[in-house]
């Protein structure tokens, strides 16, 4: 995963006259690409701000401005290319590393954060959301607070709301998620 590739994303519905047929059928709009790590980045596919979803098909729901959380009411389907640590790399000459810190909530997106990214490790944070996460290429390290458990293609995670971080310590990895507006109480 040398670089950020598009994504084809195609979108079914139906016409005017009732028929299924392809309304959208291209690269996913709403890409995210990782300036800190060329080659790795967000694609997001798909995203509703509300149950039930209207079915009309009358607006692209795959490209509203991008957000690291999901509505609150909603959901978004959203792929993550991340790429391995790279060798001989030292978290303290990297300009994008944030070390640990105390959380820090923000109760309007219900997102918490505690730093820590660095190459090849994501920053450790919870999301107001259930995600359902499943490694479809590479593997994948989830840290929780206290243990680490070693993913690879086809595992599945799912996440209640929880403090987390995801460490490619040995591959790259491409991970799906499927990330669901929740409460914490």
């Amino acid at each position: 995963m040398s670089e950020f590739k598009p994504m084809r994303r195609v979108v079914t519905g139906h016409n005017a006259q009732g028929k299924s047929c392809v309304l959208y059928d291209s690269a996913a709009p709403n890409t995210r690409p990782d300036a800190a790590r060329p080659g790795g980045g967000m694609v997001e596919f798909w995203c509703f701000d509300r149950v039930p979803v209207p079915l009309a098909g009358d607006r692209d729901d795959g490209a509203p401005p991008f957000t690291h959380d999901p509505p609150q009411h909603g959901a978004f389907l959203r792929f993550v290319r991340s790429l391995r640590v790279p060798d001989g790399y030292d978290a303290a000459r990297d300009p994008h590393a944030i070390p640990l810190h105390a959380p820090v909530f923000d109760p309007v997106t219900g997102r918490g954060d505690k730093g820590g990214r660095q190459a090849g490790r994501s920053v450790v944070h919870k999301t107001r959301s259930v995600d359902y996460g499943f490694v479809a290429a590479g593997r994948r390290t989830l840290i929780l607070d206290e243990q680490e458990v070693p993913l690879g293609k086809g595992d599945f995670v799912i996440e209640l709301g929880n403090y987390h971080a995801w460490s490619n310590p040995e591959d790259d990895s491409l991970m799906g998620y499927v990330m669901i507006g929740a409460t914490y109480e």
